[in-house]
This record gives structure tokens, sequence and C-alpha cells, in this order.
């Protein structure tokens, strides 16, 4: 059975229950905000939100931000099915950024996983709604299976929904923005100046990634960027 379509809540190695908190925390949120935008992912959605483009940009589109760091595919579709999407009022856009955390599943079972959330965010919140998926990032200073894995999800998401012989009901209204281009250099290195810790990104890192998402949350939302 693969992994990632089992909705899983994460072992509590820590001992401090800070995940579960923070569930609990988002699924009031969901019930009492009325956002037009949720991001859910990781740690690359969580911090999103400490960035100057979420400051200055993203946050004028009435956003909530429900990233938990380490969280995997399997985290955030138990995430889902279990409150924090349940909001009172019509969500208009979903971003969703999540897999890189599963460094031992294969890139088809973490695809298969996506789709999973994917299907769970329509039944909940209905086909209608936006669904923007970027593509994994690329980490490790040097080329390493990692990236690689990433780069096999990645070129089964942008298949499966920029193919037009691909529309079927799952696709429609969902949206891959590839964010990944441009960041390993042509020396196959990473800059600390993008990812400060070959995994993260930096300030400069989240205006050149996910400044691409903001523009497609505009262009989908006809919403005028800034």
């Amino acid at each position: 059975m693969n992994p990632c379509i089992i909705p899983t809540v994460p072992q509590d190695v820590v001992g401090d229950g800070r995940w579960m908190s923070m569930h609990n925390r988002f699924v009031k949120q969901a019930k009492t905000s009325e956002p037009e935008v949720v991001l859910i992912g990781d740690s690359i959605i969580q911090q999103l939100q400490f960035s100057t483009l979420w400051t200055e940009k993203i946050s004028s589109l009435h956003c909530v931000n429900f990233g938990i760091g380490g969280d995997r595919v399997e985290n955030v579709l138990w995430r889902i099915k279990n409150g924090e999407f349940d909001f009172g009022t019509c969500i208009k856009a979903v971003v969703l950024f999540v897999g890189t955390n599963n460094i031992d599943c294969t890139p088809h079972e973490i695809f298969e996983g996506i789709l999973e959330i994917i299907k769970e965010i329509k039944h909940l919140l209905g086909s209608r709604v936006v669904i923007i998926i970027p593509t994994l990032l690329p980490k490790g200073q040097f080329p390493n299976p990692y990236r690689e894995r990433n780069d096999h999800v990645n070129t089964f998401l942008v298949d499966k929904f920029s193919n037009e012989a691909n529309k079927d009901e799952l696709t429609e209204n969902v949206h891959v923005v590839q964010i990944h281009d441009n960041i390993v250099g042509n020396d196959q290195t990473i800059s600390h100046h993008i990812m400060h810790d070959y995994l993260h990104l930096t300030n400069n890192g989240y205006t050149m990634t996910f400044g691409k998402v903001y523009e497609k949350l505009c262009q989908l939302l006809n919403i005028p960027s800034k």
C-alpha cells in the first residue's frame, strides 16, 4: 500500500504535541475566519508568511497559511480530512506544496498522494475551487538523489495537469506553476543566496519562486497584481 495515500498523524518524536496543537489551531481558524485563499503544506509554505513577498503582496489576497514544518503528503491529507478545510465561507483558491519530505517514497507514490489530496480538496470545497500546485524545489548544494526524486515528481505533475489530452474532472481548475526553474546554476550547485541551508528559501528566494505563484493567483482570481 502506498503510504502517501493513507492519512497519517506524524509521530510526536519530541513529545511536546506541537503538530497537533497547530492542527487544532488551523481547524479553529477555518471555522472562525473568512479567507479567500488557503495555502497548505510543509515548511516552505509555513515560512512563506515571514517573507517580504507575503507581507507586501500575498497577504492582501485574504489568505490563511496552514503550513507545518516537516509535513509529508500523508500528513497534509490527514489534516484536510480532519477539519482544516471546514470553512464556513467559499474558498476561491488553494495553494498546495508538499512532497519533498517523503524521502523514503518513490516519485510515483508522492504523485499519487498529491492526487489524493486534490480529490479531497475538490470533495470538500467543490470542483470550482482553483488549485495551484507549485513544483517541488531542488535541494542540497550539490547534485543528489533527492533532487532527482523531486524532478520526477514534477514531471508527473506537469504531464498530468498541463497536458490537454489529460483533461478530466480531476484536472479541472488545477494549475501547476513551475517554480523550480533557474534555482540550480550551470555548475549544478544551489546558491545560499536562494536557499540559505540548501533546502529553505531566503527572502529573495521566495520572491524568485513564489512570486510566480502570486502572479498566477492574481491572474486566475482576476485581481490586479501589485
